[in-house]
C-alpha cells in the first residue's frame, strides 16, 4: 500500500515546470499503446509515472528506473489526446532523479554506453524487416565511427569517470 502521508504536494510544479500540465492526463493509456518500451521487462508507463509525480511520491519515483527505458521515439507525443507531453514528462523526471539523487546510475546507461540506445535494437532486425524496413535502423548503430565519438564524449562525464567498470568497450 502506498503511503500517503510523506507527501510532496508541488512535486507536479518542481518536475513538469517544462512540459506542459500534467494535470490533464487521465490515464487513457493512448501513450503506452504506441510506446516500444512499453513491451520491456519492466515496462515504461508513462502514466504511473504520471500518477507518482501528482501524488508526490518522491521516494517512489526516485527509486524507479523506468524513464530510463524510454527510446526517444516520440510516439507517445503525437498519440497523446490532452497534450500532456509524456516523452518530455519522462525527461524532466530523469534529470529530477539526476539533481536529488548524486549516486543514482540507471542501469540503461551502461547499455547506452555500449549500444548508443537503451534498447537493444539489434534484436528487432526480424520485425524491421517483416514491414518492409531496413534491418539496422538509421541510428548511431549504424554508423560504428559515431558510436565512437559518443563513447569518446560519454568518458569525459564524472559519471563515466567515476563508475569505469560499468563502463566496457
Amino acid at each position: 500500500m502506498t503511503d500517503l502521508t510523506n507527501i510532496n504536494t508541488a512535486l507536479w510544479r518542481e518536475i513538469t515546470e517544462s512540459c506542459g500540465d500534467i494535470r490533464k492526463c487521465f490515464n487513457c493509456n493512448t501513450c503506452v499503446a504506441g510506446c516500444p518500451a512499453a513491451e520491456g521487462s519492466p515496462p515504461l508507463l508513462i502514466r504511473n509515472l504520471v500518477r507518482k509525480v501528482l501524488l508526490g511520491l518522491e521516494e517512489a519515483l526516485l527509486e524507479d528506473e523506468t524513464p530510463w527505458l524510454c527510446v526517444t521515439c516520440s510516439a507517445c507525443e503525437e498519440m497523446c489526446p490532452m497534450g500532456v507531453h509524456p516523452f518530455e514528462v519522462c525527461l524532466a523526471i530523469r534529470r529530477w532523479q539526476s539533481r536529488n539523487d548524486e549516486t543514482f546510475i540507471p542501469a540503461a546507461i551502461s547499455e547506452i554506453f555500449e549500444t548508443g540506445h537503451t534498447q537493444a535494437l539489434g534484436q528487432v532486425r526480424e520485425k524491421r524487416r517483416a514491414v518492409g524496413l531496413d534491418e539496422v535502423p538509421p541510428t548511431i548503430v549504424k554508423f560504428p565511427e559515431l558510436l565512437e565519438k559518443f563513447r569518446e564524449m560519454l568518458r569525459n562525464t564524472d559519471i563515466v569517470r567515476d563508475n569505469e567498470y560499468m563502463f566496457k568497450d
